[in-house]
């Protein structure tokens, strides 16, 4: 009977995520063709009509009578919602497919018994965690049912609406009991390698993925480890502390409490809890032992944490990058990359830094990037002669352009944490991203001349052509997505759906390289990831709440003035703090944690915040690219059945070369504010 539940709850998971983003998708492109084909066919009735063309006049005009008529004013607000849906039940499948990023670096280096119990803990967290806001949202959601409160454009009863948090986290909450009763009989966990991209077959070997240490004779795996029972006592203590000082036994100062909260919350994730789950325990603990907040407002902000029709953009641009990942958009802009600049020294690693810069530009992944390139370019590089060390190394680093360049998945994230402008931070990236491309050719050409590495016989100009009419339908996202932003014609979030749609349509229609039956398969993939970033951006926005009703950003802000930093000072701070994050966390997660706490204080020293922005995303892009936690290292690695340790030296004079770059971005403002400024998109 268990088994037939699980088998039925794995499907509703799966078939509701799926179709909740491809039915918003749907949706939102809908609209914009609802809004300009409304008065682009009156226009042509117009036209028509003054021209005595009756046969174009009455049909446009009985277009336009019934998109006029046609209300979709709640679209917005109903896609807004099925997100929010996707966002609760997609954190639940998350759980079942390991999706959930967590700070596993300590974790793993324990001895198999002591790791053991310290994963069972973070388990237990999370099912902690869920049951408790699953228990809050149902009251809240009782509450709702009998004030009666609708909806504004939808008119739908709210009760109905915000059931997604006790529904979504009670599934929740079962998925982590669930994850852990198995892991306690089997020792598996599920795992989602993030790094994976179909069609590029990874290589399980123990080469590629060494064991963690500890895990090497059965005696030392059955060894207690110290750390291990640190790791887990101590939240454990920390939230005694925090209970000592609700019952008066002693008494914390403002800035001690303040301390409180960011050691529980770095004690949890060091734990392996989900950074999501870490953010939302100690938002919980400090409202229960710290402050007076009423949870109600806790529960609403659950809900309204995602409830912008910005963040929405996220979603959207994964579902594109899905699209585009798997679609032959890669191949085609290889190769006319190649007929670009194949003769030249080294010239498929430059084409290969060139390819990823233009799929980059329509993408907004990183890993993606690296996948899509790299999987085509590899095999390439080395059948030519290059040797493998040569291209990986290449490819790790260009891959990283997948964040600056136009779309960006961090940008959003970073955008929706600081209040700023999308379409500002998107134009931003271009000129240091053009920058950093020609600084890493240069690096690539040197080398391969040096050593003398092969290259290719050069493209004649009808083989450029044609290699560019095959890439041109790629090429036509960055004309949509900048030109329809900076236009006016859409927002950042429409811009995002006509793309997915967009990648959809020339993946399956033009190229071909995606039939109709493997699209639900990528839905489901793009739900996923973009539910797991959604649930952490609802519990860092949370995070954030607390962080606001105790004033610490402001404090923060005031403290560092004091220093007499000043703005050189302050941005070198701020990029050692974030490389050393970078190598423990995601990007995601660093941004939102970071970032609100960061921003007031670069305002306050007169810092603009696109710029910071830009500066936080290079700080970002060298962290993927370097152990312990590089994802475009370990997807690089799977492409070239390379050893972590190896590649991560093969790296060095690309990733030096970025290095140097997040110097010249750090302190050359006019670099990333030029042009958003030329283009109005920022005034700053």
């Amino acid at each position: 009977m268990l088994r037939v539940i699980n088998r039925v709850l794995d499907h509703l998971e799966e078939w509701l995520i799926a179709t909740l983003i491809a039915a918003a998708t749907t949706l939102i492109f809908f609209a914009v063709l609802h809004r300009y084909g409304t008065g682009l066919s009156i226009d042509i009735a117009r036209w028509a009509t003054a021209r005595g063309l009756t046969f174009i006049a009455v049909p446009a005009n009985a277009t336009f009578t019934w998109l006029a008529a046609l209300d979709v004013s709640w679209a917005q607000e109903l896609c807004i919602y099925m997100f929010i849906w996707m966002a609760k039940f997609g954190a639940a499948y998350g759980v079942r497919t390991g999706i959930h990023v967590g700070v596993d670096l300590l974790v793993n280096r324990l001895p198999e018994h002591s790791r053991k119990h310290v994963i069972l803990f973070a388990l237990l967290c999370g099912a902690f965690f869920t049951g408790m806001i699953a228990a809050f949202g149902y009251s809240f959601v009782g509450g709702m049912f009998h004030t009666g409160q609708q909806s504004n454009d939808l008119e739908a009863p709210m009760w109905i609406i915000y059931s997604a948090i006790p529904l979504g986290s009670s599934l929740m909450c079962y998925r982590f009991l669930q994850v852990a009763w198995f892991y306690y009989w089997t020792g598996q966990l599920p795992h989602h390698d993030e790094s994976h991209v179909e069609g590029v077959q990874a290589d399980g070997s123990p080469a590629l993925h060494p064991q963690p240490a500890g895990a090497a004779t059965k005696a030392a795996a059955r060894k207690v480890s110290p750390l291990g029972v640190i790791l887990i006592l101590a939240p454990i203590l920390i939230l005694a502390i925090c209970l000592g000082e609700k019952a008066g036994i002693i008494v914390l100062p403002p800035a001690l409490r303040a301390a409180t909260v960011f050691a529980l919350l770095i004690a949890l994730m060091l734990t392996g809890v989900p950074v999501s789950i870490a953010l939302g325990l100690t938002v919980m603990t400090f409202l229960f032992t710290l402050t007076t907040v009423p949870i109600e407002a806790v529960s609403m902000k659950l809900f309204t944490g995602i409830e912008s029709f910005e963040i929405m953009a996220i979603p959207f641009f994964i579902l594109a990058g899905n699209f585009l990942t798997h679609g032959g958009v890669a191949r085609r802009m290889i190769n006319f990359a190649t007929s670009l600049i194949g003769h030249w020294y080294g010239g498929l690693g430059l084409a290969g830094i060139v390819a990823c810069a233009m799929f980059a530009l329509v993408c907004g992944s990183s890993v993606a990037t690296v996948a899509a390139i790299g999987a085509i370019v590899l095999p390439e590089m080395v059948r030519h002669g290059y040797p493998m060390r040569f291209g990986a190394g290449i490819i790790t680093v260009a891959g990283s352009l997948g964040i600056l360049m136009l779309p960006s998945i961090p940008k959003i994230v970073y955008a929706v944490a600081t209040n700023t402008s999308i379409g500002a931070l998107f134009v931003a990236g271009l000129l240091p991203g053009t920058m950093l491309t020609t600084m890493l050719c240069i690096v690539t050409w040197w080398i391969a001349r040096k050593r003398d590495y092969p290259r290719l016989p050069k493209a004649s100009w009808s083989e450029t052509v044609r290699t560019f009419r095959e890439s041109i339908w790629g090429l036509m996202l960055v004309v949509i997505i900048i030109g329809g932003i900076y236009s006016g014609l859409f927002t950042a979030t429409e811009a995002a759906a006509m793309a997915a749609v967009y990648s959809f349509f020339i993946s399956v229609f033009v190229y071909k390289a995606i039939g109709l039956k493997d699209v639900p398969r990528v839905l489901l993939r793009a739900a996923n990831t973009s539910a797991m970033l959604l649930y952490i951006v609802t519990n860092a926005v949370l995070f954030s709440f607390v962080l606001s009703n105790e004033n610490l950003p402001a404090t923060l802000a005031d403290w560092i003035a004091a220093q007499n930093l000043g703005w050189v000072g302050f941005l070198l701070v701020v990029n050692i703090l974030l490389l050393l994050a970078g190598n423990f966390m995601e990007p995601n997660s660093i941004i939102l944690i970071m970032a609100p706490i960061l921003a007031p204080a670069a305002k306050k020293l007169g810092i603009d915040l696109v710029h910071f922005g830009i500066v936080i995303d290079v700080n970002m892009e060298v962290g993927l690219c370097h152990p312990p936690v590089g994802l475009n290292l370990y997807v690089a690695s799977m492409i070239a059945r390379m050893r972590i340790t190896e590649l991560a030296v093969a790296v060095m004079p690309w990733l030096l070369t970025m290095l140097a770059f997040l110097v010249v971005v750090t302190y050359w403002p006019d670099l990333t504010l030029w042009l958003p400024r030329v283009l109005g998109m920022h005034s700053g």
